[in-house]
């Protein structure tokens, strides 16, 4: 559908890339809220770590699963990888979109009875709006930044010795 009305069509064009300016990163809404966690409720004993769990936003990156072994190395690989795929899937608005994002492990501890694994990241996203065969699927999405953030996770097992993972925000 094109507008007749060549000042509604500029209208139209303004909303749609101030939109994309001022929404999520990878295109979406910001609404203020994370999506919704479908994954089971932790035992009171894994709510006592500080932070949330976390839910898990879409895209093509995949969950990592979590670590057999709690320890120093394991710990800090999984962090590692569970953030650079969080930030990704948070950049990522479609299969045209191309997605750069670097994470570092500050560090890995022992701290209250469970692990804690500080990780920094960086990244950006570009769409051209155009598929792998090079058809054009549309307006193209905006690009996007992940100015560099710190997040910590504390990763420890519940009572019935499943994996508990929280991530939240590092103290500046």
């Amino acid at each position: 559908m094109r507008p007749r009305d060549p000042l509604l069509a500029c209208s139209l064009a303004l909303l749609l890339v101030a939109s994309g300016c001022l929404g999520a990163p990878g295109g979406r809404p910001a609404t203020g809220t994370d999506p919704v966690d479908t994954s089971p409720s932790p035992s009171p004993e894994a709510t006592a770590l500080p932070g949330d769990p976390v839910a898990w936003p879409d895209g093509p990156k995949e969950r990592p699963p979590t670590p057999a072994a709690l320890n120093e190395s394991a710990v800090g690989d999984y962090a590692v990888t569970h953030e650079y795929r969080y930030v990704y899937n948070s950049l990522w608005f479609d299969r045209s979109t191309e997605v750069t994002v670097e994470c570092d492990l500050d560090g890995v501890e022992r701290e209250r009875g469970a692990w804690r694994a500080t990780v920094t990241c960086t990244g950006y996203s570009d769409s051209d709006g155009t598929t792998d065969d090079g058809t054009i699927t549309g307006t193209p999405a905006p690009h996007a930044d992940y100015f560099t953030q710190t997040w910590v996770y504390w990763i420890d097992r519940d009572a019935d010795g499943d994996t508990v993972v929280h991530r939240v925000r590092a103290a500046d």
